[in-house]
């Protein structure tokens, strides 16, 4: 199975105030540095991986473009120790070679792989699944997670055992689901969401610490930095299941209340933070160490895209930092957070190197990708630790250093999706 429970990233505890950030220019970002560590797939530089990857993303997202909502899109991978992009499709032969052609003239290898089903009848299914009950390895479980696998041949699903006193257990979504297409099952506990970079002069940057109460908690981080022209305002980003509507928030640990929250979406685990209106915008995300640390960094954000299986990302949550060497293991699925009364649709962050990812409080920071010049791509949002993969106890260092529960590989959100239920709304100049 590629993806197990999961812990929604908040943490509640009494905190303390952390050092003063300096007021910044809404010019451009200063030249990052690198990420830490060594690159992964072998690549000599991180340069070197942006470099052989963005090719194959721009060329991915240009063949989703080109396809849309046909019936003979599956689904699309990206390998860029192999540079190559996969493209899975049902049928449509004709239709599909036209949307790769332009692709190929550029000199991008692109496969193609038939498969049984396409991208909106797996949709569907994995949809039909979540809070129904199915057995699996014997065993009776209500689902919280279902997905198409990348290859689009059927499902993988997962569900929590039901107890005997199970509230489903005595009526009539007791019985046992048929999936409609072929599915492979896991048991696992069902996620529960994580709450839980310190003060941020305005204007305000992704990857920034949010808490509800001065210096205290809950914490959460923040993701990206929006502007809607319709309402004349900019947003913060962040998960939904951090706080609910109409909730404020304090800039980390300065008395600068934000909000209060609208425009809140559990099926994508976002919702918004108003903090100003006007002419002046600031498309940035911190980078490099947490909260409280020395090497820290604005980047530039200059556009959002949708991520591939294969791709590999970086997230910058304010506990944890800058974690890269990230690889997307399975497409968008379908989860299902306690707190929520609708499925969550996320994609899986492996992570292939040393190290945890993220810890409770990192919820709602950026998923990006890098760019050449130093600029980074919006991806998506910190949303949850997978339990059952590598869960370890660190340091809370906006909570006096207490133990709170880190994992290795995560749950994040589309922000492209995000995006689209928001016409207009915009992520970069």
């Amino acid at each position: 199975m590629a993806y197990g429970a999961v812990a929604v990233l908040v943490a509640a505890a009494a905190f303390v105030a952390g050092p003063q950030a300096s007021a910044r220019s809404t010019g451009p970002a200063p030249s990052p540095a690198a990420p830490a560590g060594s690159p992964p797939a072998g690549f000599a530089s991180w340069g070197e991986l942006a470099a052989a990857q963005l090719p194959l993303s721009e060329a991915a997202g240009a063949i989703e473009g080109a396809l849309g909502d046909s019936p003979a899109f599956t689904s699309l991978t990206v390998s860029v120790e192999d540079r190559s992009v996969t493209l899975y499709h049902k049928g449509g032969e004709e239709q599909v070679e036209a949307a790769v052609a332009p692709q190929r003239a550029k000199g991008v290898r692109v496969e193609l792989r038939s498969a049984p089903y396409n991208r909106s009848e797996l949709r569907e299914a994995a949809a039909s699944l979540m809070g129904r009950s199915l057995t699996i390895d014997g065993q009776l479980t209500s689902v919280h997670s279902a997905g198409a696998r990348s290859d689009g041949s059927g499902l993988l699903v997962e569900g929590e055992p039901l107890r005997a006193n199970d509230t489903n257990s005595g009526n009539g979504r007791a019985r046992t689901a048929e999936p409609p297409v072929p599915w492979t099952g896991t048991v696992t506990g069902a996620p529960a969401p994580l709450e839980s970079r310190e003060q941020d002069a305005p204007l305000h940057s992704g990857g920034m610490l949010l808490r509800q109460r001065y210096k205290g908690g809950p914490i959460c981080t923040s993701g990206f930095v929006v502007t809607w022209p319709q309402r004349g305002l900019d947003y913060l980003m962040t998960a939904a299941h951090c706080s609910e509507a109409g909730k404020t928030w304090y800039a980390g640990d300065q008395d600068i209340k934000l909000g209060p929250v609208s425009d809140r979406s559990e099926r994508y685990d976002t919702e918004l933070i108003p903090t100003h209106g006007g002419f002046l915008h600031n498309y940035t995300i911190w980078s490099g160490q947490p909260v409280y640390r020395q090497s820290q960094q604005l980047l530039n954000v200059n556009r959002a895209a949708h991520s591939y299986v294969g791709e590999y990302l970086c997230v910058s949550g304010s506990l944890s930092g800058e974690v890269c060497n990230l690889k997307v293991a399975e497409g968008k699925h379908f989860t299902r957070y306690k707190e929520f009364s609708t499925g969550t649709e996320v994609y899986t962050l492996k992570n292939t190197g040393g190290g945890f990812t993220a810890m409770k409080g990192d919820s709602g920071g950026p998923v990006f990708s890098r760019n050449l010049d130093g600029s980074v791509v919006a991806r998506g949002l910190i949303s949850a630790g997978v339990i059952g993969a590598k869960t370890e106890t660190c340091s809370n260092p906006a909570a006096n250093n207490s133990p709170v529960e880190c994992y290795r590989h995560i749950y994040v959100t589309d922000v492209p999706d995000v995006l689209n239920q928001h016409p207009g709304m915009q992520i970069a100049n």
